[in-house]
């Protein structure tokens, strides 16, 4: 196997515009189609290291944005500080949920209480991390709570609270079984 054979794949190759570029609709040239790629197929090198490095900048734009966004326009503007203690608890936070998602691992004795096996991760490759869904309410509950005299940062404790909380109601509707 050559080395053009690993960075660049072998055939008809592989058409790096059309998976790098975007298109601009109604711009009036014909578009052609690109090429349909199987699920076995084996990548080139290059191909993987490209969308490999593309998928990376997505979600670490996607797990930083959210932290930022609540610390820096609804808790306090100016505190650079706090700012950044939130992003890094956010990476930190979906790395070891993403390690705990990965590894799927049986729940003990789940087998006689709900006659099935239940396991903690999906055993799948994902990305765990924050969400954009809650931005609103975040916003809306923090601003509410600091019009009523609450501090930025102990309003931020009460709603990540009200969060955690939440979710312990999340992982019992896990283990209701299905129909």
């Amino acid at each position: 196997m050559g080395l053009k054979k690993i960075l660049f794949g072998e055939g008809e190759g592989y058409d790096y515009g059309a998976l790098c570029m975007p298109t601009m609709p109604y711009c009036g040239k014909a578009r052609h189609l690109a090429r349909f790629y199987p699920i076995d197929e084996p990548l080139p090198l290059l191909i993987s290291l490209l969308m490999g490095l593309q998928h990376a900048f997505a979600m670490v734009g996607g797990l930083i944005t959210p932290p930022y966004v609540v610390f820096r326009f609804t808790i306090d503007f100016m505190n650079v500080e706090l700012q950044q203690y939130a992003i890094v608890a956010a990476l930190i936070t979906s790395g070891i949920c993403t390690i705990i998602n990965v590894f799927r691992v049986p729940i003990p004795m789940t087998k006689k209480l709900f006659g099935r096996q239940l396991y903690i991760g999906s055993g799948l490759l994902s990305v765990m991390g924050t969400s954009f869904t809650f931005l609103p309410i975040f916003e809306i509950a923090i601003q509410q709570m600091k019009a009523d005299g609450i501090d930025g940062t102990v309003a931020y404790g009460k709603v990540l609270g009200t969060s955690a909380l939440c979710a312990l109601l999340e992982i019992l509707f896990s283990v209701i079984p299905g129909r």
